[in-house]
């Protein structure tokens, strides 16, 4: 059992890393290489800095468990707290300074808005689980499967399937499902907390118009524009 779910997690390791390096090769590591021409904004290379930092400790993480640095482990586990603390500010940012410029609806925005405090959220709880080590991991992987959904969006353009909700959210959520299964082969009953974040997914996207267009979602909406926005702009 800990052998296969060890492997697992090594697995999730390389998928999450490959995940994002194909998703913004384009845009943000191969840049130059795609068009020399474009530059990105200041914002958008702190937040690409800042989450290519975090996905690449998950990636470290998971290795220094399976090979037992249980040392190194946790003290890199309070530089990926600072981390987090740093993702919240560069991730909300980029999500709603179009709204505030007037480029992309509430609605568009605060779905990704609603996955980024999701993924937030479900490290918080990684955080103060720390010392369970199953349960710690779970809500790590729920993490990483709610901060990858943009990587996934531009994946998907790169095989037409841009408009096909299957693809996007299937694909999004597969780690998860991949864990619930292997949870109930080894374990011969379902693990409930393997399928949050993909509660989570199919939550935002059926439900989430339904605040973000009505006058509390609008009204949250300038509030976080608020905080993050107007204090820096």
């Amino acid at each position: 059992m800990r052998s296969s779910e060890s492997f697992f997690f090594k697995c999730s390791a390389i998928w999450f890393l490959l995940l994002v390096f194909w998703g913004f090769a384009p845009s943000f590591y191969l840049a130059d290489y795609f068009d020399p021409d474009y530059h990105l904004p200041q914002h958008l290379v702190l937040h690409g800095v800042v989450f290519s930092l975090w996905v690449l400790l998950y990636a470290i993480q998971v290795f220094l468990v399976g090979y037992k640095k249980y040392a190194t482990h946790r003290f890199l586990g309070g530089i990926g707290l600072v981390i987090m603390i740093l993702m919240v500010p560069t991730g909300i940012f980029p999500s709603i300074y179009k709204v505030y410029e007037g480029t992309m609806t509430i609605d568009g925005a605060g779905h990704n808005v609603f996955r980024l405090f999701s993924g937030y959220g479900l490290f918080t709880l990684a955080f103060v689980f720390r010392s369970k080590g199953f349960l710690h991991k779970r809500f790590m992987l729920g993490c990483m499967v709610m901060l990858t959904s943009a990587a996934i969006f531009r994946i998907s353009f790169d095989v037409n399937m841009q408009d096909n909700q299957l693809f996007n959210k299937g694909f999004q959520i597969l780690p998860a499902l991949l864990l619930f299964l292997l949870d109930w082969a080894n374990r011969k009953k379902v693990v409930l907390i393997d399928l949050i974040s993909p509660v989570l997914v199919l939550g935002i996207f059926f439900l989430a118009d339904y605040f973000w267009l009505s006058s509390v979602g609008e009204l949250a909406m300038d509030l976080l524009i608020s905080i993050f926005v107007k204090t820096i702009v």
